[in-house]
């Protein structure tokens, strides 16, 4: 399955179309829950989360002492939460109803800047979830990969994902690719850097939905 040290997942020229469109999606926040099982997981660790910016590093302090956790403390406590995300991370309310009915518009595919390492655990939660469209995990730029994508398919394709960089990696790569930016928690929307130019912005999946149908029927 892995064919480069930096990608898990099936590789692109494997993937077949079977319908004009194709819907890609991030899957932190627009999949899955990261943000609330991320403050359960330092609440057991004797941190809190203090969202006075778009960062973690800064942000994350202990209970006890006040002191900021370090960039290495933080990268732990993320590699914990999907070691053990089967158990942790629950799906984002409205996705798989959601997912269920844009599945007959278009072809799925997940794409997660996830540690590719914990591709096969993930995969058996979406699996476990219903969720089985094709999943790449990845360090590219998502940019680049959304490209490739894109040129296999003849019709529109969507892009879904809650951080602004990969919306605007996105553009640059693929301009005629819409973009849809969704963050299921609202704890740091209001620090988040502006959108690029015509991407729409959702705040759940009831509007995500409709943004999406409107734009998989441009042909």
């Amino acid at each position: 399955m892995s064919r480069e040290r930096h990608t898990e997942g099936p590789a692109i020229g494997t993937l077949k179309p079977t319908k004009p469109g194709l819907l890609v999606l991030d899957i932190d926040e627009v999949v899955l829950e990261f943000i609330a099982p991320f403050e359960r997981l330092l609440e057991e660790m004797g941190a809190r989360l203090h969202v006075d910016g778009f960062r973690l590093t800064g942000n994350v302090r202990s209970i006890s002492t006040g002191t900021a956790l370090t960039g290495h403390e933080l990268d732990g406590i993320t590699a914990r939460l999907y070691e053990e995300q089967i158990e942790r991370q629950p799906a984002v309310p409205g996705v798989l109803k959601a997912l269920e009915s844009l599945s007959s518009l278009a072809d799925i595919v997940f794409l997660t800047a996830m540690t590719p390492s914990y591709h096969a655990r993930r995969r058996t939660l979406l699996d476990g979830l219903g969720l089985t469209h094709p999943m790449i995990a990845t360090e590219r730029s998502k940019g680049g990969v959304v490209a490739e994508l894109a040129a296999l398919w003849g019709g529109p394709v969507v892009f879904v994902d809650d951080l602004p960089p990969n919306l605007e990696a996105v553009r640059r790569s693929v301009p005629e690719v819409h973009l849809v930016h969704l963050m299921a928690n609202t704890v740091f929307r209001p620090h988040l850097p502006p959108l690029p130019p015509g991407a729409l912005a959702a705040a759940d999946w009831d509007e995500a939905e409709a943004l999406i149908r409107e734009r998989l029927a441009v042909a």
